[in-house]
């Protein structure tokens, strides 16, 4: 099959490799519909995570992705799984017997990185699905309803972190929300805050995304030429917003994170800083700001399913750039420079 294949750091070719095989009991193979770019891939290609993501080379990353069920494992099959299933899927398979993964939060699998205990994280240290096959368990892909096209489905890794991000906010119907960065995670969140409640949703964020967020409803800070703590504050009557979410993941953006919460308000971190930031704990600390990290998806791409097939959450606006996987390094450089209002950008396997 034809995969898309790191070799080193930024350098990737278009290479046959041979279909995965030797199936386990609890996986499927499944042919690729779509995968798409997600804002973690460029850093894996770029080597930014050296022995972690990935842990070696040749890899093939990519963990975005839909598509049909080819060939099921024998426990799959007796669970149900069958060959023309249609499915999404997410990065995460933790390995099901230790105390995290037994309480739920598989996301923080005690055994992580260990492929010989059971444990998979797809397109980050075990290979992914910018190829035409893609073998997973079954603990990582979900079916999709029949009316629901496979690439839009592609999108439910992303869009359940986004609700994960924004349900560990802890907001309440009719609350405000400050979301901190206007690329895909945070348009997502904007996203999944409208459908369960909230009342004004404020984006600090720049370029043709943040005008992307003002067409979906939000009131808009152009952080390049606004102070972001400053206008928050004045938009709230100097209370702060009771729920933030930190979507940007630099180290400016943490701290107006921070700053910007009211007192008693709740910080939920999506965003992994390149450096430590320094954190205003007097702050935090005298007015009760709660920062929670927030890691992946852990039990929510069902719900994030639900939400796209009740039309609560539309996603079409966000994905704009379609290529074949032939044309990879072309949609890397959309992707990465923004161009042409790139937003989600779909690899065609």
């Amino acid at each position: 099959m034809q995969a898309l294949v790191l070799t080193a750091p930024n350098e990737f070719s278009i290479q046959d490799i041979p279909e995965p095989s030797d199936l386990e009991p609890e996986e499927v193979i499944c042919k690729v519909d779509t995968t798409f770019i997600c804002g973690t891939d460029p850093h894996i290609i770029a080597g930014d995570f050296p022995g972690f993501w990935p842990k070696s080379f040749p890899f093939v990353p990519g963990h975005e992705w839909s598509g049909t069920v080819v060939e099921t494992g024998t426990r799959a099959a007796s669970l149900g799984w069958k060959e023309g299933d249609r499915v999404c899927a997410i990065s995460h398979c933790g390995c099901g017997v230790c105390r995290n993964c037994m309480t739920g939060r598989y996301n923080l699998c005690l055994n992580y990185g260990y492929e010989d205990r059971g444990h998979r994280q797809y397109g980050h240290y075990t290979p992914g699905a910018y190829a035409e096959l893609m073998k997973t368990s079954i603990k990582s892909v979900y079916q999709i309803p029949d009316d629901m096209d496979l690439e839009y489905s592609a999108c439910v890794d992303p869009l359940s972190i986004a609700l994960y991000t924004v349900k560990r906010s802890r907001l309440k119907p009719g609350e405000d929300i400050l979301i901190l960065g206007s690329g895909p995670q945070g348009l997502m969140a904007l996203l999944c805050a409208k459908a369960l409640g909230a009342g004004r949703i404020i984006m600090a964020g720049g370029g043709e995304r943040l005008s992307k967020a003002e067409e979906l409803g939000a009131i808009t800070i152009n952080y390049r030429e606004t102070d972001v703590v400053k206008r928050v504050m004045e938009l709230t009557n100097g209370l702060g917003a009771p729920r933030v979410l930190e979507c940007a993941g630099t180290v400016d953006s943490i701290r107006q994170a921070c700053l910007a919460a009211s007192k008693g308000g709740v910080v939920s971190v999506i965003g992994i800083p390149h450096e430590d930031p320094l954190i205003p704990m007097k702050r935090v600390v005298l007015d009760e700001v709660e920062i929670i990290g927030d890691r992946a998806n852990p039990n929510t791409a069902e719900e994030a399913l639900s939400l796209l097939a009740a039309d609560r959450v539309d996603l079409h606006p966000l994905m704009t750039h379609r290529f074949p996987l032939a044309e990879f390094g072309i949609a890397l450089d959309i992707f990465n420079k923004r161009q042409d209002g790139a937003i989600k950008v779909a690899i065609k396997p």
